[in-house]
């Protein structure tokens, strides 16, 4: 974990403390039936444009210490081409408006406790909640539900920045991924929330999770977002980034 952010997250979570004890009862259930986290444990992901479908890079995280809380290593190193990506590839790879990200370390991802995130690179750029959010249900089971209002700071806006939550189990399915196949748990994110960047309205992310508690971590995930400028005269949505990631191996 670099430096800045490490510093980020100690200034942005000193009052967490006081409700560690009430998480961990929280999050009990959570753990049930769920691989715990060891350090040195990995797992190897194929990251996908959702939109273009090419693939972007292999991001790699790693458990780095386990104690009060769980620390997450990410990287990406480069994916290797495909032997025959087909017609369009080449001017799709130059010329995509979602350009390809740089092979080295992220940020890195911190649980507090296991399974309730409370430092977040996930969305590109660092995100630490005033109230953790479950990583996956509390609950795993179809119908289960839960609606989680927060608040987040990123490096750039140090202010309470509003975020609401609503998790949905779906079902258990058999899912097929380059790492083989699982039995995972299909759940969704809804979130609205406010952006850092002022001029974005209206901002909504969703999810589609493929959660496989054997593996103690998503074997697929959706995620995109829209959003709209404010005093633009555009009335359909803007796109953000989308992305497919599946797991190639674990360990």
């Amino acid at each position: 974990m670099n430096r800045v952010t490490r510093r980020f997250f100690l200034l942005s979570t000193a009052a967490l403390s006081a409700g560690c004890v009430i998480r961990e009862r929280a999050a009990a259930t959570a753990a049930q039936n769920v691989r715990q986290p060891v350090p040195g444990q990995s797992w190897r992901y194929a990251k996908y444009d959702l939109f273009t479908r090419s693939v972007l890079d292999e991001q790699v995280d790693r458990v780095r210490a386990v104690d009060h809380t769980v620390e997450i290593d990410s990287s990406y190193e480069a994916a290797e081409a495909a032997a025959n990506p087909g017609w369009g590839a080449a001017l799709l790879k130059e010329y995509a408006t979602h350009s390809r990200t740089s092979s080295g370390p992220l940020a890195s991802e911190i649980q507090s406790p296991w399974g309730m995130l409370v430092l977040d690179p996930h969305w590109g750029q660092v995100q630490v909640y005033e109230t953790p959010i479950p990583l996956w249900p509390s609950l795993l089971q179809p119908g289960w539900l839960t609606h989680i209002s927060t608040n987040y700071k990123t490096p750039a806006d140090q202010g309470a920045l509003r975020w609401d939550q609503t998790m949905r189990a779906l079902a258990w399915e058999t899912v097929t991924v380059p790492a083989g196949q699982f039995r995972a748990l299909r759940f969704t994110n809804h979130i609205k929330f406010k952006h850092d960047d002022f001029s974005r309205t209206d901002s909504v992310r969703r999810e589609t999770i493929w959660f496989a508690p054997e593996v103690g971590r998503w074997v697929a995930r959706e995620s995109h977002g829209t959003y709209y400028f404010a005093d633009s005269r555009i009335k359909q949505p803007y796109n953000e980034s989308g992305y497919r990631w599946e797991l190639l191996g674990w360990s």
